[in-house]
């Protein structure tokens, strides 16, 4: 009788420590609540839980999502995926497709902060299946347009342009106004980039239209800085003009930007006193090279040639790496400093000795010498390492090239399967005498569905499947595809689906393939293929 009281203690305790009170409860509510209008709102009151560890499993998970999602919201930067992890596992399992789909959102984020562009790939590719399946337009418009900042940073704009035009139809099938017109000028901005100018213009003002029933100058202000740029690169400096002077009516953003261009287009049509005010306004903030760019253009147009020639050199001196400008701090600084306390401990010797003021002379230019050689020897070793580096860059930019391709691939591959259960579904209600004939099409068309994962999963896991099959010849295609949907972390609701058979259908078949696989008890199956 003891021990029944002890154990039904334990248990009482047990619960009690993990259990949410409906305080807990009503602010994860309210948080909830708050998160589309008044993020930092969000923030505040998800802050008031006191013990989130202390919360029952379910909402120990919903406030890892709300949380990761409100500092998303409020611009902080989060590189640690333990608390998003928490979210991920627990939907991922309870088939929660929605919160699933935001968790692996977040977890990409994550990954991005922290600029690991591979575990960025595979939460993005899990994202996509999820949001997909729970038809959820807004999810799939912030996927694509996060795959489309991963094109931008690697400067590969026909990808960019191609997600953001996925991302724009999301978001306006989802009735999203803001995030539509974000995608709009991202879509300019990428044509932009590829000089088709006309093209910028055309979604620029797109996004100016839609924009106005948004009442929100920073947006606003910013479509309006993009046209002065593209209509200056189109050498139409009047609409350029009026454009930035809008731009920096509404808002004070980028002030930088809108009073270099500013003095770009008027040093363009001759008011050279208008660009030499603008240029001013801009020194404190502005990069010294365009500074001086522009300063050099002024002095040229006004034929001051002793100032173009000082301009001229001060752009070539800005252009110059920064070593230059932090000399006295650099160890090259550091060299020239100790060169010339030596030279003069030298010549305070030889001055006492004999001539001095020759052998001063000889040994300041031998020290001068020295320090240049210093100097150039350290550039050239300085470039020899940005040359590694850029080496180092172009052949990860590959890899994630490949990574992307991949998971575009199986992508596109989930997707199939999807039309794949449509077109399955239709002929079972229509009778037909060719049935033989349409088992056979879908057999063959499930075959090329279950290579093309195959592969592509190989791609992400290092021949994956082949390596398997070398160790296990007795392996079926069907066992070599759940195996790798496992590797890649699919859960068994999904897997089922791609097989096209019920979730305790499946979980016999697993439980056969973990005998084939000679797997001993107690060992997880993920697991033991992970380790594979």
């Amino acid at each position: 009788m003891r021990r029944i009281i002890f154990i039904f203690s334990i248990i009482l305790l047990t619960t009690a420590c993990h259990h949410s009170s409906p305080n807990d409860i009503a602010l994860l509510n309210k948080a909830n609540d708050l998160m589309e209008n008044q993020p930092h709102k969000a923030l505040e009151t998800l802050k008031l839980i006191k013990n989130p560890s202390q919360l029952s499993t379910k909402e120990h998970a919903f406030f890892a999502l709300l949380m990761s999602q409100a500092l998303d919201k409020n611009a902080i930067d989060v590189e640690s995926d333990s608390l998003i992890q928490i979210a991920t596992e627990y939907y991922t399992n309870r088939n929660d497709y929605k919160k699933a789909g935001y968790a692996y959102l977040y977890l990409s984020r994550c990954a991005r902060n922290r600029q690991d562009a591979k575990k960025q790939a595979e939460a993005l590719l899990h994202a996509t299946p999820y949001a997909i399946e729970c038809k959820d337009n807004k999810l799939l418009g912030y996927i694509y347009s996060d795959k489309a900042l991963v094109y931008q940073n690697q400067n590969l704009i026909d990808s960019m342009l191609n997600y953001n035009k996925m991302a724009l139809k999301a978001f306006l099938k989802s009735n999203d106004k803001r995030n539509s017109v974000v995608m709009m000028f991202e879509i300019g901005y990428a044509h932009f980039q590829k000089n088709q100018l006309d093209s910028a213009i055309y979604y620029y003002k797109k996004a100016e239209y839609e924009a106005q029933s948004l009442d929100e100058g920073l947006l606003s202000s910013s479509i309006y800085r993009l046209l002065g740029l593209a209509y200056y690169e189109k050498e139409e400096y009047a609409l350029s003009l009026y454009y930035i002077r809008l731009s920096t009516k509404i808002s004070d953003v980028y002030d930088y930007h809108k009073y270099i261009l500013l003095a770009r287009i008027y040093s363009k049509i001759g008011s050279l006193d208008s660009a030499s005010i603008y240029l001013e306004k801009s020194k404190k903030i502005s990069s010294s090279t365009d500074y001086y760019s522009v300063a050099l253009d002024i002095a040229e147009k006004r034929n001051n040639i002793p100032d173009a020639l000082k301009k001229a050199k001060d752009l070539i001196l800005a252009k110059d790496s920064d070593f230059q400008r932090t000399l006295t701090t650099s160890f090259a600084g550091m060299e020239k400093k100790y060169n010339y306390e030596r030279i003069a401990a030298e010549n305070k010797t030889l001055i006492i000795a004999n001539q001095r003021n020759k052998i001063a002379v000889l040994f300041l230019l031998l020290g001068l010498s020295g320090i240049i050689v210093i100097v150039l020897l350290w550039r050239y070793r300085h470039k020899q390492i940005q040359l590694k580096q850029h080496q180092l860059l172009v052949e990860k930019e590959k890899e994630n090239n490949q990574l992307l391709q991949q998971q575009i691939n199986m992508q596109n591959a989930l997707i199939k399967n999807v039309e794949h259960h449509k077109k399955t579904a239709i002929k079972r209600l229509v009778p037909s005498k060719s049935s033989y004939s349409i088992s056979e099409e879908e057999s063959i068309d499930s075959m090329a569905l279950y290579d093309e994962l195959i592969s592509s999963i190989d791609g992400l896991y290092n021949g994956f499947s082949k390596r398997l099959k070398n160790k296990y010849p007795q392996l079926t295609t069907t066992d070599i595809l759940i195996c790798c949907l496992l590797r890649a972390g699919f859960e068994s609701g999904m897997i089922a689906s791609v097989l096209d058979t019920q979730t305790d259908s499946f979980n016999v078949r697993r439980a056969r393939l973990r005998k084939k696989l000679e797997i001993e008890h107690g060992v997880n199956f993920s697991n033991f293929l992970a380790e594979f």
